[in-house]
């Protein structure tokens, strides 16, 4: 079962790609912001390291993990965000690596995706048989980022100048998939297949 590490930036399509992968070819799809969600949840793995670092101010009333109050915390100093991928990274990348086993155990799909938009830099690449990046254009990503989550220039700015820039997600991927407007779900199929 080949392990292959689905990356982009912001606004990529990412997600949509795993979606098409997933219901289109024996292909399981782990989505770490999933996993990490999860584990900052009320008893999930990183929820009292996270508490411990940045105190009980970042809690909601019923102790859950205010997410926005956080990202506005981390977003704000670049130090406390890697001390935050210090706590969460980890975390995940234990819960990846049973799931790849329990699917190899299983035997029932001929790869297993792991999306995520930081890679390289959460150690993904290390176990990764093949890298491959969903590229669509700056302006494109900007326009996607604006229609579906309703974000300003100012914060797609800022979101991009933290992200990799296309070179460097070209130098260690070894497949493009392209995902830009006027690519029909078709065409993301047909470069899927070719590259299965």
């Amino acid at each position: 079962m080949k392990v292959i590490g689905l990356t982009g930036g912001a606004g990529s399509g990412k997600s949509t790609v795993a979606d098409i992968i997933v219901k289109n070819f024996k292909v399981y799809a782990i989505y770490t912001d999933e996993i990490a969600r999860r584990q900052m949840q009320k008893g999930g793995a990183s929820y009292d390291g996270v508490v411990k670092e940045f105190g009980e101010d970042i809690l909601l009333e019923n102790k859950e993990i205010d997410r926005k109050k956080l990202a506005m915390i981390v977003f704000a100093d670049e130090k406390k965000l890697l001390r935050l991928n210090e706590l969460t990274h980890p975390q995940v990348l234990i819960e990846v690596h049973a799931t790849i086993e329990r699917l190899r155990e299983e035997g029932n799909y001929q790869a297993v995706l792991v999306e995520t938009a930081l890679l390289k830099e959460a150690g993904y690449v290390s176990f990764c048989d093949e890298i491959w990046y969903v590229y669509a254009s700056e302006e494109e990503r900007r326009e996607r980022l604006k229609t579906t989550r309703g974000y300003s220039d100012a914060k797609i700015d800022d979101l991009f100048s933290k992200q990799k820039k296309d070179a460097e997600f070209r130098e260690y991927c070894t497949n493009i998939i392209y995902n830009e407007k006027g690519n029909t779900k078709e065409n993301i199929i047909k470069q899927i297949s070719k590259l299965l």
